[in-house]
């Protein structure tokens, strides 16, 4: 049975003296009927529940059972407690959380140990009975979805698709507090765990500032941290670009798990240049590696906003850039070991099967896309124009300070042959095949660059705002994430799957994968960090 603690406020009225008394003088002619007084007991409560903060509810139905038969419940007062911190400390706090005698609390506390105690008072007699049980209140925050955006009214937002092992999966929405009202939301980086305390960081990213986020997943809000570039960059060099503007921190987490690929090791990409540092003692950067030379004097030239590097690597110990002030690709010196010398150059050249240096090429060619890809052993991508055609570069980062990286393919991308291609908002790359994704206002294109071929695969009736390939949360290449919005409609956030098929452009939705948000998302960030 059930541990019941009862306590008793009965107001006993002793009169055995008097009684003696008129006993001693009136015969007893009658008899005497006592009435019973009701005791409970209470049943049909766990002693223990565990449940995920804001996404789920916890639902209790007492069983009543009255000593006296055919007692009426309309006798009784309800009240449920929680309590935070143990009875005799000072932080305690107990707080009603329904006066009905079944219970239904959604669970919107920090995670954490909570004990909710069920209190039954009889109105006749004042008594009080008590049945407590614990509550767990799990983070639902460890293993999911960032979705950044911005709200109709421009106001940056951020919500959490959040996907608990062995449960159901739910979106909690407007997680960012915003007390200062940031607008403009434009990017999210997330760089994972790594054993150093403050080393972990969650930026959002804005037109012209940006913001460190407690990202804690024992908190079920977050809010801006006071951290800022000014106290983790410390370049000395004439041409620094400032008041610096963060574009990106690489490498980002790696797979289901996330893993930290380089452990401590860290490359930082402002709008003008790239820092690297070991962030073991804690994050400070010091001059950008991003020259073209060891000194202080050397130029600075400005990269393309993401480091290329072996995408399904789970270690990364070396990257390289593209000069977008120069239009060519370089690579540095050496690796982190040699971060604070470290300065970039031109690889060794040849026309096979492009250059590495794009003013070989009349017109020059420029970047307008790139990114790092998990399939065909971790191959990187750029997609470059001189104006007239587009150009697709396959190629490997090297795997050590001392290597170089490696082409693979080229591929001619004739604008007449890609529907609207001059016109792209956004593009993703298909790791598995030569095929690019392409988005134009609500179409989604895919083209298959090796065999010419162009197919739409939907228009969804409302603007694409995100397109991306989703390696991470379940390891698949073949995951694709689409985001669109209309005001009527808001933002919706649904999944695609693309055929690893040489011979055929076959993107499949995956009807069960949509969720609906108030934001226009910017950027969709796998996370899975328990602290």
């Amino acid at each position: 049975m059930d541990t019941m603690k009862y306590r008793y406020l009965h107001t006993i009225l002793a009169a055995s003296a008097i009684i003696g008394a008129i006993s001693s003088c009136v015969e007893d002619k009658g008899n005497y009927d006592l009435e019973e007084i009701n005791e409970l007991t209470i049943e049909g409560i766990e002693d223990s529940y565990s449940l995920f903060s804001l996404t789920e509810t916890l639902d209790v139905t007492p069983d009543l059972q009255p000593s006296v038969k055919g007692y009426s419940e309309d006798n009784y007062e309800f009240n449920w407690f929680v309590c935070e911190g143990a009875l005799t400390t000072d932080g305690h706090k107990h707080t009603t959380i329904s006066t009905e005698r079944n219970l239904h609390y959604p669970v919107n506390l920090n995670p954490g140990n909570y004990s909710i105690y069920f209190q039954v008072t009889d109105k006749n007699t004042g008594v009080k009975f008590e049945k407590s049980l614990t509550l767990t209140a799990m983070s639902p925050l460890v293993r999911g979805f960032y979705i950044l955006g911005n709200k109709e009214d421009g106001i940056a937002g951020l919500d959490f698709l959040s996907m608990p092992t062995g449960r159901d999966t739910s979106l909690i929405p407007n997680l960012f507090v915003n007390k200062n009202g940031i607008k403009g939301a434009k990017n999210l980086v997330f760089t994972g765990y790594y054993a150093v305390g403050n080393n972990t960081a969650l930026w959002l990213i804005t037109e012209d500032n940006q913001y460190t986020l407690d990202f804690s997943s024992t908190k079920t809000e977050v809010d801006v941290l006071p951290k800022n570039l000014d106290n983790i960059l410390f370049p000395t060099m004439e041409g620094v670009q400032k008041p610096f503007h963060l574009a990106n921190v690489l490498p980002a987490p790696y797979g289901p798990n996330c893993t930290a690929l380089c452990g401590s090791n860290r490359i930082l990409l402002t709008d003008g240049e790239a820092y690297c540092a070991s962030i073991i003692s804690g994050e400070a950067y010091g001059q950008p590696v991003t020259r073209d030379a060891s000194t202080v004097t050397a130029n600075i030239f400005t990269p393309y906003k993401v480091a290329f590097y072996a995408g399904n690597s789970t270690y990364v110990s070396t990257f390289f850039f593209y000069d977008t002030t120069n239009n060519c690709f370089k690579v540095p010196t050496g690796g982190y070991s040699s971060y604070a010398c470290t300065f970039c150059k031109k690889p060794t050249d040849s026309a096979t099967p492009f250059y590495w240096d794009q003013t070989n090429y009349t017109p020059v060619r420029t970047i307008v896309y790139g990114e790092n890809g998990y399939g065909n052993a971790g191959r990187s991508y750029a997609l470059m124009t001189d104006g007239q055609n587009y150009y697709v570069y396959g190629f490997k980062a090297q795997t050590s300070a001392t290597g170089m990286p490696t082409k693979a393919t080229a591929s001619t991308i004739d604008p007449n042959d890609a529907i609207d291609i001059a016109k792209a908002s956004h593009y993703a790359f298909f790791s598995m095949q030569q095929i690019i994704l392409y988005s134009v206002g609500s179409k989604l294109y895919a083209y298959d660059y090796a065999r010419k071929d162009c197919k739409m695969i939907n228009d969804f009736g409302e603007e694409i705002t995100y397109l991306a390939f989703d390696f991470h949360s379940a390891s698949r290449p073949t995951d694709l994430l689409v985001a669109t919005y209309s005001p009527a409609q808001k933002g919706t956030l649904c999944k695609y799957t693309v055929t690893d098929d040489i011979n055929n452009i076959n993107v499949e939705a995956r009807v069960d994968d949509v969720w609906h948000t108030d934001l226009r998302i910017e950027k969709v960030f796998w996370r899975y960090c328990t602290n």
